[in-house]
């Protein structure tokens, strides 16, 4: 017996994958980077064994020959979400008590456990991870904690996808859609710099990069990757810098970041910013002495710079971007998201266009017809 509460969203999404895939010796890390399928263009999903003997019906609806349904949800060529539906006879009983609710499952019969396995397998094939994904899944599914579960419905977290599962009736039904943060956790204000899109745009596809002065890797992303991006950029994407400095591991990333938001002040962050990424100079000796030249050489103002350094007027802006940076739970640099997507290599600039015109496609898609079912707490008890 096991009590539902309003959080057991929050409580489940990631736990009972986690649980799951640490059963069988992995951790979400393990997954590594997949060659997804769902998110990206579908022609080669469709050229895959298990949908090459698939019987096609109507509305994207696929008849796999072990008796799965899969229906996916295309447009402009790109595959935003799939369903998966199969026989599932395992019961559970619910009962609610003072507004909270318990539920007891059943021993699933091996049946269930076949088709548990062959719905793992069909979601491996449509995340792009194979096995790495399909047999924690599967097992998680036959998890009593589970199976107690299904019927109210389960959130799992397998970044980059979110997956949710239920059963009704004899029916599991499991959708996986691409995870996507909502744009209005993203900041706006202080710490964010912005290159608006080469031609206004309606709705602009919005490349969020968030960096950290000292980080080499972030060099790498500004000294390789960008470049190569900017170069072939659409004219509707709009590029952001947001402010975060690693300081635990980087000590010099804040009072560059701060440096950088004095320049901000007199008009000349990106050059400022670029200039920083390019010459490595203030890593040694005293950083405010190269930030100063550094100034100087863009035609700031350089006694109005070092007043901004010395009184620290860049600090708040920085605080902002790091505020931001824990509300949404980043934890490394850089990190890039394109809308609300997260690039799992920011370095694959070939990657990110691609993920830029998904992103397009995606923006315009009928609302709710991109993310999978999320199911609330429905028995939650009244505040």
């Amino acid at each position: 017996m096991y009590p539902m509460f309003a959080s057991r969203r929050s409580l489940w999404k990631r736990a009972l994958l986690t649980a799951a895939l640490l059963g069988a010796g992995l951790g979400l890390s393990g997954l590594g980077v997949a060659q997804a399928q769902v998110g990206q263009l579908a022609a080669p999903l469709l050229a895959q064994p298990t949908f090459k003997d698939a019987k096609k019906a109507a509305g994207g609806v696929y008849l796999l020959p072990d008796g799965l349904v899969v229906q996916l949800n295309e447009r402009g060529g790109y595959l935003l979400s799939a369903t998966v539906t199969a026989p599932f006879s395992a019961q559970s009983t619910v009962s609610v008590s003072g507004g909270t609710a318990t539920v007891q499952a059943t021993t699933p019969p091996s049946a269930d456990k076949a088709k548990a396995a062959a719905v793992g397998g069909v979601v491996g094939v449509l995340s792009g991870y194979g096995d790495g994904l399909a047999q924690p899944l599967a097992g998680l599914l036959t998890q009593p904690d589970a199976l107690a579960r299904l019927p109210l419905g389960i959130n799992i977290d397998a970044t980059p996808f979110m997956i949710s599962a239920q059963t009704q009736g004899k029916l599991l039904r499991l959708s996986i859609a691409p995870a996507q943060i909502n744009p209005a956790a993203f900041g706006k204000g202080a710490g964010v710099h912005v290159l608006a899109p080469k031609k206004a745009a309606k709705q602009p596809v919005v490349l969020r990069v968030y960096s950290d002065f000292q980080c080499p890797y972030c060099q790498q992303f500004e000294a390789q990757t960008l470049p190569a991006l900017v170069g072939q950029l659409p004219d509707d994407v709009q590029i952001e810098f947001h402010q975060f400095p690693l300081e635990s591991i980087h000590p010099l990333a804040r009072p560059a970041a701060e440096a950088s938001e004095c320049a901000e002040q007199q008009g000349k962050f990106w050059p400022f910013k670029e200039a920083l990424f390019a010459d490595r100079a203030w890593l040694s000796g005293n950083p405010n002495v190269a930030f100063i030249a550094q100034a100087g050489k863009l035609g700031l103002n350089v006694e109005a710079f070092k007043s901004c350094l010395a009184e620290r007027g860049g600090k708040a802006a920085v605080d902002a971007g790091l505020a931001e940076a824990a509300s949404l739970g980043l934890n490394s640099t850089p990190t890039v998201f394109v809308n609300g997507y997260r690039a799992q290599n920011p370095y694959d600039a070939a990657g990110l266009l691609r993920m830029i015109d998904f992103a397009r496609v995606a923006a315009l898609a009928p609302a709710g017809s991109l993310k999978p079912v999320l199911f609330p707490a429905p028995l939650a008890p009244k505040p």
